[in-house]
C-alpha cells in the first residue's frame, strides 16, 4: 500500500533534485495519446520510446537525447497502406536560478533555453516530446519510395499493371489553356 505522502508522477515528468552531478541515463516509453499526438489521418503504431542524458552540474541540466516511434496511414499517390520510422532528437539547456528579467527576455525567444525558479523541484517533458515528434512527421506518406500512384481515369494501379485510358486527357478545367497553347 502507497503511503499518503508519496505522489506518483508521469514518466515525462523530470525530477531534478533525484539527478546525480554528472551523467544520467534516462529511458522511458509514453502513449502517443498522452503526449497529444492522436487524431489525424496518421495513426501511431507504436509507443514514443525516448533515450535521453541528463548532464547535471550545480544547478544547470542539459538535456540531450532521441525520440522514436512509427506511424502508419494511407500512401498519397496509390491509398494503399504506408508506414514510416520516425526518429526525433531533443537537446536543450534547463537553469533552475533565479534571474533577471533582462535574462528571462533574453532567452524568451530560445527554444533551447529554459529558465525556472530555484526552488522548481519537476519539469515536464510532454510539450518538448510532443513537439519533437510533430516537426519529424513527413508531409506524405508513401508505400514506396517510387510508388507510381493511380490512373485518374479508371483508378489502375500502376504499381501493378497498366491501363488503356489516353494518357494525353486534358482536364475539362484547363481545356481552355490548351486552346491558347494551339
Amino acid at each position: 500500500m502507497l503511503s499518503a505522502h508519496l505522489r506518483i508522477r508521469a514518466v515525462t515528468v523530470l525530477a531534478l533534485d533525484e539527478f546525480d552531478e554528472g551523467q544520467n541515463r534516462l529511458e522511458f516509453e509514453v502513449a502517443a495519446e498522452q503526449l497529444g499526438l492522436a487524431g489525424g489521418d496518421i495513426c501511431y503504431t507504436a509507443p514514443v520510446m525516448v533515450q535521453m542524458t541528463v548532464s547535471k552540474a550545480l544547478y544547470m541540466y542539459t538535456v540531450d537525447g532521441r525520440v522514436r516511434t512509427s506511424v502508419a496511414g494511407e500512401c498519397c499517390r496509390c491509398l494503399l497502406p504506408a508506414a514510416v520510422d520516425l526518429e526525433a532528437r531533443i537537446r536543450f539547456l534547463l537553469q533552475r536560478k533565479e534571474a533577471s528579467g533582462i535574462e528571462v527576455e533574453a532567452f524568451e525567444e530560445q527554444d533551447d533555453v529554459d529558465i525556472v525558479d530555484p526552488g522548481t523541484k519537476e519539469v515536464d517533458l510532454s510539450e518538448r516530446l510532443h513537439d519533437a515528434v510533430v516537426l519529424e512527421l513527413p508531409l506524405r506518406l508513401y508505400c514506396k519510395s517510387d510508388c507510381k500512384g493511380l490512373c485518374p481515369q479508371c483508378g489502375q494501379d500502376f504499381n501493378v499493371g497498366t491501363c488503356s485510358c489516353a494518357g494525353d486527357v486534358i482536364d475539362p478545367r484547363w481545356e481552355a489553356l490548351a486552346h491558347l497553347k494551339k
